[in-house]
């Protein structure tokens, strides 16, 4: 790689990492929170999106289509709409927001042109609007799952089974949505496939969700902060040598 060329990489780096919310907007909204984001090379088509509106707080984790530059233009793109149909056409529910987002994601590639080969931008992506004068959390989640720790219990709530851009099979996608309540002190946890498609181990195998939820359950009782150090550790001893298979990103808030 020329150093120019990495030079600009580092430089994109820093431009995309300039539109992620900061750990004090974080802090500003939760009890406690952290982010552990590790894009593969650089810049990431994994992010996360951060916003209020009329006392309710709305979050987002996506996975764009590949990763390294493309998949870094998909997620600028993914914060634009995110921005454009709940700040800007003020939409509230969450499966009405990510019909929305598709139906613009979708517009963005609609072309005549029958010679371009790319045909296949797509993103995973979980949705919350946190409600906190009624403890509820409604959420839209394309082929991603939401992980809630609620003292020694948990649940995983299952999302849409097709993602935002899914012209290909489904030009007619619809997008539900749906809620739980939460207590005070329960922690959510939303994330991307990177992590537990991670290859790794003695048989270089995938990490693998089961393995990545049960290592959640095992740490819920720390700090958040203290949380990441010990998934960043996790993920270090899994690689155990091996390259970075993907982008990751995992959100955990204490609400």
């Amino acid at each position: 790689m020329s150093t120019s060329y990495e030079d600009s990489l580092r430089y994109a780096e820093f431009l995309q990492k300039a539109l992620f919310p900061k750990q004090r907007h974080f802090d500003r909204i939760f009890k406690d929170a952290f982010v552990l984001f590790k894009p593969k090379h650089f810049v990431s088509g994994d992010f996360f999106w951060l916003t209020e509106r009329n006392g309710l707080t709305y979050i987002a984790v996506g996975d764009c289509a590949g990763h390294g530059v493309p998949g870094a233009i998909l997620s600028v793109l993914m914060h634009s709409l995110l921005d454009y149909a709940i700040l800007n056409k003020k939409l509230k529910k969450t499966h009405t927001i990510i019909k929305e987002v598709n139906n613009r994601f979708i517009e963005s590639f609609s072309s005549n042109d029958t010679l371009t080969p790319f045909d296949n931008e797509w993103v995973d992506i979980t949705l919350c609007c946190i409600e906190p004068s009624s403890k509820t959390i409604f959420y839209t989640s394309c082929r991603r799952e939401i992980l809630q720790v609620s003292g020694v219990e948990y649940y995983l709530h299952k999302g849409n089974k097709h993602p935002i851009g899914d012209w290909q099979y489904n030009a007619n996608s619809s997008f539900r949505s749906a809620c739980f309540n939460y207590k005070e002190g329960d922690i959510i946890y939303l994330g991307t496939d990177g992590f537990q498609d991670q290859l790794g181990g003695e048989r270089s195998k995938k990490y693998q969700k089961r393995r990545l939820h049960n290592h959640i359950l095992k740490i819920s009782n720390l700090p958040l902060e203290l949380q990441k150090e010990e998934l960043e550790k996790e993920l270090h001893q899994w690689m155990d040598g091996h390259f970075q298979t993907d982008d990751i990103c995992i959100v955990g808030i204490k609400l």
